[in-house]
């Protein structure tokens, strides 16, 4: 395999080549056996299983490959938490924290905005605690000026804030939605993803779709699909001059190319700034893993 430590480049691998390579952490356990690992992973939607990893190896690797870590002890499985996403545009991969995740998972999904918006302070402490560890050289400017939304919003100029992260967030979202990893099962599926590829802002929505076709095939993919699930609504199709309708989450096209007070509103902002933190956390993620 070729390996890139730059964010900007995937791993390729060569196509008899039968490690996984994207499996966080398991290089480095020594004791365990993949079968160990994969027969934990029925367990990693336990409340009690952050606790239980601490003296088995084998589903602290399960947990940590199968599930972000905000989700860790929650309880919640991925058809609770994945809607949440995908349906409210609520960012659910490294932030928010897990008690937040769970008062979402409980809520209506007309309530979700709500409920996040009641505990903001505590979303805005996690997502700075989040970025604190985005502390790679690659991702100094990026880092930077997400804390500063971050301070922008608490200082009450919440437009300035979502304008601010939605830049930010715009780049990772796109590199969030290209595979880092490249392999495929027939060359139909390859020229379909480079087809894809050449529309940036609807990639995220065709990667979604292909996990869920092949729910099966890709059981170790619910990290990604945290993680993706709400680029599409970031990535809204809006055109105003034909008469779209101000999209109802944070959206970088209306951001960008037509801005309203309607549109940057400090639940937009909020949601923003979580997108934004997610996003560079797992570019931050990604940097380690391939230098390790």
């Amino acid at each position: 395999p070729q390996a890139h430590c730059s964010i900007g480049h995937p791993l390729f691998l060569d196509p008899s080549c039968q490690r996984l390579v994207d499996i966080p952490s398991v290089s480095k356990i020594k004791t365990v056996s993949m079968n160990d690992i994969i027969e934990q992973f029925e367990f990693v939607d336990d409340p009690d299983a952050p606790e239980r990893a601490k003296s088995n190896m084998a589903l602290k690797a399960a947990l940590d490959w199968q599930r972000p870590p905000n989700w860790h002890g929650s309880g919640l499985t991925p058809d609770q938490v994945l809607p949440i996403a995908s349906e409210s545009g609520i960012p659910v991969a490294w932030v928010p924290p897990r008690a937040v995740l769970i008062e979402l998972a409980a809520a209506e999904p007309e309530q979700r905005v709500a409920v996040l918006m009641a505990s903001e302070h505590v979303v805005l402490d996690h997502c700075k605690s989040v970025l604190a560890k985005c502390d790679d050289a690659e991702l100094r400017d990026p880092q930077t000026l997400a804390e500063r939304a971050v301070r922008a919003f608490e200082n009450s100029h919440h437009e300035a804030a979502m304008a601010l992260a939605v830049a930010v967030a715009e780049q990772p979202a796109i590199w969030a939605s290209e595979r880092r990893v490249l392999s495929f099962f027939n060359d139909d599926e390859r020229e379909a993803y480079e087809r894809a590829l050449r529309s940036k802002y609807s990639l995220a929505q065709s990667e979604l779709e292909v996990l869920e076709a092949g729910r099966g095939r890709f059981r170790t993919k619910v990290p990604r699909r945290a993680l993706l699930s709400p680029i599409p609504k970031f990535f809204q199709v809006y055109y105003p001059e034909q008469g779209h309708a101000v999209p109802e989450t944070a959206s970088r096209h209306a951001t960008v190319h037509q801005p309203t007070v309607e549109h940057l509103t400090r639940e937009n902002s909020l949601l923003a700034i979580m997108l934004c933190t997610s996003l560079l956390r797992e570019q931050q993620a990604w940097i380690d893993e391939v230098r390790d």
